[in-house]
């Protein structure tokens, strides 16, 4: 039986001609709630682009490579684990988040 696909988002929804994308490799390892129609799971996955509002999230499924893009609020670097800091955020040297996004906030 054949999983179903990933529910990601729109063309709408992300909006890339108000919302740059930055890309890196290699990626850079999070923790991502991916969509399915039927449910949510949690996977150990890879960023490699990302907009102020959104991720686009890689992973192995049942040995399937996949990629989606999510809201950057359901994504969680997995070096950051006892952080509370989403991959879309920035968060300044005194703690403080600025919500802007970039290359150097994602390493």
């Amino acid at each position: 039986m054949r999983r179903a696909e990933p529910v990601g988002l729109t063309p709408e929804e992300l909006d890339f001609e108000h919302h740059p994308v930055t890309h890196t490799v290699p990626g850079i390892p999070v923790w991502a709630w991916i969509r399915f129609p039927a449910a949510a799971e949690l996977v150990s996955g890879e960023a490699f682009a990302w907009t102020a509002r959104a991720v686009q999230v890689a992973w192995t499924d049942a040995g399937t490579r996949r990629t989606t893009w999510v809201w950057a609020s359901a994504v969680r670097r997995r070096s950051d684990e006892a952080s509370n800091t989403a991959l879309g955020e920035r968060t300044g040297h005194d703690g403080t988040r600025t919500g802007t996004n970039g290359p150097a906030d994602a390493r």
